[in-house]
């Protein structure tokens, strides 16, 4: 092998080294972040939101109705431009 070729190859091995090291040491930090985050929220928790509050509040924004419902009237008017959508992209 040339003395090029062999210079490149460990450029290349230390740029693989440095680069794995700088991804395993960010992955590292950012869950010893969550960690320490998880463990001053359990430490330190808030008297404002309680479970109870939570749900209490959830109930009280949606009057009984899931967050995710849609009227009728919304879901056909929806399901007809998708319609017409796909068909005049298909005749384009």
């Amino acid at each position: 092998m040339s003395t090029q070729m062999t210079n490149q190859l460990i450029e290349a091995g230390v740029l693989l080294g440095v680069g794995m090291s700088v991804v395993f040491a960010f992955l590292i930090l950012l869950i010893g972040g969550i960690h320490s985050i998880a463990w001053f929220c359990r430490k330190f928790p808030s008297d404002e939101v309680t479970p109870q509050a939570a749900q209490n509040r959830v109930i009280q924004n949606n009057n009984g109705k899931s967050p995710t419902s849609v009227s009728p009237q919304v879901a056909a008017a929806i399901t007809a431009a998708v319609h017409t959508h796909r068909h005049t992209t298909l005749k384009s």
